[in-house]
């Protein structure tokens, strides 16, 4: 009861003090000027989509992983530090004669590991942040 009385009151002092306004008019040239400034816009540069992270940024990146990869490593070969479960349907092979000179320690795996999965988080909600101010 009490809420409807608030309502309503509020609704009577908002007929009083529109009703108290003047009607304003638009200029004459009112359109025009619209329209010139839309056309000032087309010409300018409005809306830009620009990376968060630069191109430069990721090749720094990708070259401070790399190198650290090499500085990290602790002698083992690649064929060492990676095992291949067994598995009964698929066929094995033999990868023991494989031998590449890059060894990375755990944490360097676990960094690695880290990084694709915060770049993946990153570009979920770059997707959801871009397609919801583009339905704007």
């Amino acid at each position: 009861m009490g809420e409807n009385k608030h309502v309503d009151e509020l609704d009577n002092f908002m007929k009083k003090y529109v009703k108290e306004i003047e009607v304003e008019s638009p200029s004459i040239d009112f359109t025009k000027n619209i329209m010139n400034s839309i056309n000032t816009m087309e010409n300018s540069e409005v809306f830009k989509a620009k990376p968060l992270i630069s191109t430069k940024v990721w090749i720094v990146l990708g070259a401070i992983l790399i190198v650290s990869m090499f500085f990290v490593s602790k002698g083992q070969s690649f064929s060492e530090m990676v095992t291949i479960p067994e598995l009964e349907n698929l066929p094995s092979f033999d990868i023991s004669n494989i031998s590449i000179p890059i060894n990375v320690s755990d944490t360097m795996l676990y960094t690695c590991f880290f990084f694709t999965i915060m770049v993946f988080v990153q570009i979920y909600m770059l997707k959801d942040f871009l397609t919801r101010r583009s339905n704007l």
